[in-house]
């Protein structure tokens, strides 16, 4: 299976919302919290779509200033540990560094290994936590990729 990035447009909101259901259940986004981060200004949003252009994951970045904040990021349960994550991930600083931001930062859950070690492969660092962060309680911890340092 060949999947490939394209922009993330109107179409692609229900089944997002389901792939984000699936992989963060409690701390998934809503169908408003969707529209209103593709209507809101300074966004980019990715899909990762396959051959019949049918959305497996998605990423999204929010710009302020000079500094950028991804905003999410996941993949289909069954797409994950096979290097989707850092095809988005790698797109995503791209068009950071296409914006000249100098700084980006992120929340990811703080037991989510996989997701930390993709961040850190990238030189993204934790740089602090957030206890009790999400709705279900869990904690997260904030990284950040400085730009300045390249």
């Amino acid at each position: 299976m060949n999947l490939s990035i394209t922009d993330f447009s109107w179409w692609h909101v229900t089944k997002a919302h389901k792939i984000d259901q699936e992989a963060f259940n409690a701390t998934a986004w809503s169908l408003e919290t969707f529209w209103s981060e593709l209507s809101a200004p300074n966004r980019y949003y990715i899909a990762l779509v396959d051959d019949e252009k049918e959305i497996v994951g998605f990423a999204g970045l929010a710009f302020n200033g000079s500094d950028a904040d991804i905003q999410t990021m996941v993949i289909k349960p069954e797409f994950q540990n096979m290097g989707y994550g850092k095809k988005l991930l790698d797109n995503l600083i791209e068009k950071i560094k296409e914006k000249k931001s100098n700084r980006v930062f992120l929340e990811v859950v703080a037991d989510n290994e996989n997701a930390i070690k993709l961040y850190k492969s990238r030189d993204f660092e934790i740089i602090s936590k957030r206890s009790n962060y999400y709705p279900n309680g869990k904690d997260a911890v904030i990284m950040q990729l400085d730009l300045r340092k390249k």
